[in-house]
């Protein structure tokens, strides 16, 4: 279902941009080429524009929440340009043409093999990059699609048991490691409080809102409720956590985070966090530095 909401607003923007060229050259005697150009720029402005202003408001966010911390300009422009590009590759390109698909895996038996669970308005096709440097390791890997897009996130439970146990029957693996991008997240969580962590030797979330995100006021669905800073559902679930459980969780923050705000409260008790900064939401499914802390989270699991 995603990837056919994706296709009919790549569809839509691909028209505005056709007819605003046309509008360019006719009316404005615009060259065919330049025109063309002229109008494709249009959308590549709107998604900086808003971004920008999410960025803006995740740093007021944090100076709120957390006055001590500071980082330069530098830290935020690039943020700022690595998000711009990761969100028009997500959207416009890789949930399109790879979430039709599996992903690549690998198949060396000492490697622990990996679920990656996507996040809000997202399917599997954004992890096909990671997917494919997991093969390289060795990583059995598999995904899943969280469906309905904008369903509960209770919903997800049994799709998440479902990929981890197609995983273990596939590799006979007594135990996987599970990654999870923003929303995704909470969906493991709520697995673990729901049916247990035998099945699980790792969770690693990037960009998960733990405690809720301040604009999940602003989206649509069950889910972005269930996103809004201590809501009933958050709290409901932190209640059902076993502290072991905990424990398994490795939480990969970015203090430029500018989805899920305020960044720097995003951790759970009792898990370890990693910090970094320079690298927006959705960027966080990209970067070879994020994909290090993954591996050495999943490394240390198989160690213990």
């Amino acid at each position: 279902m995603m990837r056919r909401l994706l296709i009919g607003l790549v569809a839509a923007i691909a028209i505005g941009v056709l007819l605003l060229a046309r509008w360019l050259h006719d009316a404005h005697d615009w060259h065919p080429l330049l025109a063309l150009l002229g109008a494709s720029a249009v959308p590549v402005v709107i998604d900086a524009a808003i971004l920008g202003q999410q960025f803006v408001l995740a740093a007021w966010l944090r100076r709120r929440a957390r006055p001590d911390l500071r980082f330069g300009t530098a830290a935020a422009l690039r943020a700022w340009g690595g998000e711009i590009v990761a969100s028009l590759r997500t959207f416009f390109y890789a949930q399109i043409r790879h979430g039709a698909r599996p992903l690549p895996s690998g198949d060396d038996p000492a490697r622990v093999p990996v679920l990656l669970v996507h996040g809000y308005f997202c399917n599997h096709g954004i992890w096909y990059p990671f997917a494919r440097w997991l093969a390289a390791r060795g990583h059995a890997v598999d995904a899943v699609d969280l469906e309905p897009v904008f369903g509960p996130l209770d919903g997800s439970v049994a799709i998440i048991a479902a990929g981890i146990e197609r995983l273990r029957a596939r590799t006979g693996a007594a135990q996987v490691a599970v990654v999870a991008h923003s929303m995704g997240g909470l969906a493991v969580r709520a697995f673990v409080a729901a049916r247990g962590h035998d099945a699980v030797a790792a969770v690693v979330t990037l960009g998960t809102p733990h405690r809720g995100t301040w604009l999940a006021r602003f989206g649509h669905g069950a889910n972005v409720a269930q996103m809004r800073p201590d809501c009933d559902w958050l709290r409901a679930l932190a209640a059902r956590e076993a502290a072991t459980a905990r424990a398994l969780f490795t939480v990969v923050i970015s203090h430029h985070d500018n989805i899920v705000v305020p960044a720097a409260i995003q951790t759970l008790d009792g898990a370890r966090t990693v910090e970094i900064t320079g690298r927006g939401h959705v960027e966080l499914a990209y970067d070879r530095a994020v994909w290090s802390h993954v591996a050495a989270a999943i490394d240390a699991a198989r160690r213990d």
